[in-house]
């Protein structure tokens, strides 16, 4: 393990988020970080007596110019960086791009020393959720847009911004003989995660045969034609008589389709419904609790998807897990809220006081991409209060719901655009996490969604990745 002496110098107003930066800036490398200028920090040694004079620093990160010299790696923080975020106004940084082979990355905040721009204050602004605590503006589900995003004004949704930072750090730190090893997933370089929402356990129910009987089939609120009418109201009258149901059928079929390629993958079940926007269903039925304990026995992972408001209800998220933990006979570490929906900074210490272990809600809702510029785990910070939680993010790269009801995309178009961000994550040794609802081959109104699924598998088999659950994949890499 790379030992690195780290001396942070900057105003205590500052300190908190720079070192935050820092930890994340080296996060995916086997690396032991010795502090200097800091209080306490886990797993180091912070005893300034304990770092002799005549030992050089690795890394200087402050406003003392002569002190930066006499560093391997000196950066001289620009005055005006501390004061950007003291004022926590809204709007983005002042950026610029800098080259990397063919790709632009946008780099931000000037500094002095080996990068002319500041790779911690850079990787810290992306890392801290910096922008969605200080942009209002939200969707109509309470979630942060991507069109106000910091990606969405760069072009790089499909660029994860802080992991080409880290990459541009590394090789500068190469060339001067500090070689770092990258963090693996056990003998794997990458990951591939396959999560599960499971937001209904029947498609056909009594506001189904409302909606394609009534609505669509009668009133025509799709503006079908006659023919296409028909085709709905045979199907929902037939389904009556059908001894399946589709959903019903994906959820096991997808088990299955993971265990074929020695996969293992996370489902997330509700706990309760407190809304409109939630289907209630109950953990305790035979159908569902049998395939908890099926996917349990096979190693799969059981995590939490919480009702619609829950996710700023302590209380209610505490109770729903506990209702799940009940059925599944384990303690439940994994989280991802319903519809997305997570409020920055507060869901943070929802998550931690109830003892999650890792999140995997931050993704874009309406398109796939790196919503925190990375494709690696990282832990969930506060920047307003400066602290950093328990709980770890493997952030969402894509869920196919955006990829066919929102982006719009053919099913070929769907699997490039997947394939594409795969090998990005693949190429920084990150995670690729997925997410699939169990409305896979219910070709009738999901049409292509299946086929997405088997062709990403096929993929990260054939890449050979390490394809298990979200705990599993942070222990492995950790």
């Amino acid at each position: 393990m790379q030992r690195i002496r780290v001396h942070l110098d900057v105003p205590d107003s500052y300190r908190a988020l720079a070192q935050f930066g820092i930890r994340m800036l080296l996060l995916p490398w086997r690396v032991q970080l010795i502090w200097k200028g800091v209080d306490h920090a886990e797993g180091a040694e912070t005893d300034q007596e304990s770092w002799p004079e005549d030992v050089r620093t690795d890394l200087y990160y402050g406003m003392d110019a002569q002190m930066a010299e006499k560093a391997r790696f000196g950066v001289v923080v620009d005055p005006g960086t501390p004061e950007w975020f003291a004022r926590a106004s809204a709007g983005f940084p002042a950026y610029r791009y800098v080259i990397v082979g063919h790709v632009r990355i946008p780099v931000c905040f000037d500094a002095e020393g080996p990068w002319s721009f500041d790779p911690v204050a850079s990787v810290a602004y992306l890392l801290s959720g910096w922008q969605e605590v200080v942009l209002k503006r939200r969707d109509e589900h309470g979630r942060f847009p991507f069109d106000a995003s910091f990606q969405a004004a760069t072009e790089t949704r499909t660029i994860p911004v802080a992991d080409w930072i880290r990459h541009i750090v590394s090789d500068t730190f190469s060339k001067k003989n500090i070689r770092l090893e990258r963090k693996t997933f056990g003998d794997k370089s990458w990951a591939f995660c396959a999560t599960h929402d499971i937001d209904y356990i029947r498609k056909w129910r009594p506001g189904i045969w409302k909606r394609e009987l009534l609505h669509r089939a009668l009133m025509n609120d799709q503006d079908e034609s006659p023919r296409q009418r028909m085709t709905r109201a045979r199907r929902a009258v037939w389904s009556f008589f059908e001894s399946g149901d589709p959903f019903r059928a994906a959820l096991t079929r997808i088990p299955a389709e993971l265990e074929g390629r020695r996969a293992r993958g996370t489902f997330f079940y509700k706990a309760a419904a407190h809304g409109f926007r939630d289907v209630d269903y109950a953990l305790t039925e035979a159908f569902v609790h049998d395939a908890i304990e099926r996917q349990r026995r096979s190693g799969h992972e059981v995590g939490l998807h919480p009702s619609y408001h829950s996710h700023a209800h302590p209380e209610r998220l505490a109770v729903e897990r506990s209702r799940l933990e009940s059925v599944a006979g384990e303690r439940v570490g994994a989280y991802r809220a319903h519809y997305l929906r997570f409020d920055y900074p507060s869901s943070i210490h929802h998550l931690d006081s109830a003892g999650f272990k890792v999140d995997s809600t931050l993704g874009w809702a309406t398109c796939a991409g790196f919503r925190f510029g990375t494709c690696l785990p990282f832990p969930l910070f506060d920047p307003v209060s400066g602290m950093e939680s328990g709980v770890w993010e493997i952030p969402l790269i894509t869920m196919e719901s955006a990829l066919f009801n929102r982006a719009k995309l053919s099913v070929e178009e769907a699997v490039a655009d997947t394939i594409e961000l795969m090998e990005v994550c693949r190429s920084f040794g990150g995670v690729f996490t997925g997410l699939w609802h169990n409305t896979l081959w219910d070709e009738a109104d999901y049409p292509g969604w299946g086929a997405h699924f088997e062709a990403t598998l096929a993929h990260a088999a054939n890449e050979e990745g390490y394809m298990g659950t979200l705990s599993d994949a942070l222990d492995a890499w950790r």
